[in-house]
Order: structure tokens, then C-alpha cells, then sequence
């Protein structure tokens, strides 16, 4: 399989987040990338269910995302 390659363009703040949330998880940001469109994806296929999708932190508390 051939790997296609992406230009994306971002504002300042988006690429700061950006930038950030690779450093903090030690990973490269084609592999944030890639992790993100996975999310999104499987957040995407679970709202045509009709399903909710919620975040549970480990003391239980939960929030619902909606138009993500």
C-alpha cells in the first residue's frame, strides 16, 4: 500500500494545540494526525447509530459529545 502524503493548513492557535498535544503524548504528529482522523471516524460512524457518545473519566464523571 502506498502511502499518501497530506498538506494541512492550520492557524496559529490550532498549530500550537496542535504541537502541544504531540509533545505531551511523545508522539510524532503524523501519528496524532492519524489518530485523530480514527477518531473521528469511529465518533462519526457511531452518530449515524443513533448512539451517544460519551466521555467517562476514571471517577465516573461523564460528558457527552455532541456535534464534534
Amino acid at each position: 500500500m502506498t502511502d499518501t502524503r497530506f498538506e494541512v493548513r492550520l492557524n496559529q492557535r490550532l498549530a500550537e494545540d496542535f504541537d502541544q498535544v504531540a509533545r505531551a503524548s511523545g508522539l510524532t504528529r503524523a501519528e496524532v494526525f492519524r489518530r485523530a482522523i480514527a477518531l473521528y471516524k469511529t465518533v462519526k460512524q457511531e452518530e449515524g447509530q443513533q448512539v451517544h457518545v460519551i466521555l467517562r473519566s476514571k471517577g465516573g464523571a461523564e460528558r457527552e459529545l455532541v456535534n464534534f
